[in-house]
């Protein structure tokens, strides 16, 4: 008895041990393989579009696929391995119509209809008499109380008009009170959050932040990126002006972007591919540092007032 419960108890434990190994591969898999983007942006001045786009990205050796294109094929696609699990512009089954409601007009004219066809005489004393209806004239009432009485009407005095100029610098000077109360909240605010600033702790978050960000954005970052432009204004002075902003970036860019301008012509054609690729493990140990910053924290308290 004892050696079948300790069997059982080894195949329970191989088991767990076997799906924990598949979970941590899965974990492994998801946070340290890449996901790689592709972007190809073009435009040819014969065809008549504006331009066509391609966007990819992949994961997994293509286990995973996600892919949009325009004009072609205007909708996002989602495939894993060969089976397509979204499509944006998949038709969604049009709900049960409902029957549309009758006309209750029309509803009493039918039975007003069949019970004037059995019933003639109740017909008749159930329709308006209209002939009489027209013929009422309605007279004015009359309404002695509208006159106006000039002799009961009641003169303005003195004390009345300065009780209402008394109200009215009393409100001013409740309403200036106010004013200068919500100024001097505002600038208690300032000099607070100019505090805030100018501490020790709001400078070693900042620089953290910053730091995480730079590394978060070259990551990012395309790797490999490859175009051409040609570029023509109709006005030889804007041409030369373009290209005069393209030689100051021309050290970032380098030969990765070329620019041929048309000094003859106004075009405007060319095309533009990126590749790159972003892994997880970065997303989450940038975002992991900067949750963990106790400065950051202290900061994040201070400005929500929770610690002065």
């Amino acid at each position: 008895m004892i050696s079948i419960l300790w069997t059982i108890l080894k195949l329970l434990g191989i088991l767990l041990s076997v799906l924990l190994c598949i979970l941590l591969l899965l974990l492994l898999l998801v946070l340290f393989v890449p996901i790689r983007y592709m972007a190809f942006l073009q435009r040819e001045a014969d065809s008549g579009q504006a331009f066509s786009l391609k966007l990819k990205a992949t994961w997994l050796l293509h286990f995973l696929n996600i892919r949009f294109s325009y004009p072609e094929e205007a909708y996002v696609r989602v495939r894993v391995l060969c089976f397509t699990i979204f499509r944006s512009d998949k038709e969604k089954k049009d709900p049960v119509k409902e029957k549309p409601a009758k006309d209750v007009s029309v509803e009493r004219e039918t039975a007003k209809e069949s019970q004037a066809e059995t019933d003639p005489l109740a017909a008749e004393e159930a329709s308006p008499d209209e002939a009489a209806t027209d013929q009422e004239v309605l007279q004015p009432e009359e309404n002695d109380d509208a006159e106006w009485d000039f002799d009961q009407e009641e003169k303005p005095s003195c004390r009345k008009f300065f009780k209402k100029l008394f109200s009215l610098l009393k409100n001013l000077r409740y309403t200036i009170a106010q004013i200068c109360d919500k100024i001097k909240k505002i600038v208690k605010n300032i000099k607070y959050y100019i505090e805030i600033i100018n501490s020790g702790e709001f400078k070693k978050s900042f620089q953290l932040c910053s730091r995480q960000a730079a590394i978060l954005f070259r990551h990012i970052c395309p790797q490999k990126v490859k175009g051409r432009l040609l570029i023509g204004t109709g006005d030889p002075a804007s041409t030369g002006q373009v290209l005069a902003v393209y030689g100051m970036f021309y050290p970032f860019l380098g030969n990765k972007i070329t620019i041929t301008a048309d000094f003859e012509q106004r075009i405007l054609e060319g095309e533009l591919s990126v590749k790159g690729r972003i892994t997880l493990f970065r997303l989450v140990r940038c975002a992991w540092i900067i949750y963990s910053n106790k400065d950051l924290r202290r900061v994040i308290k201070m400005l929500k007032r929770e610690a002065k």
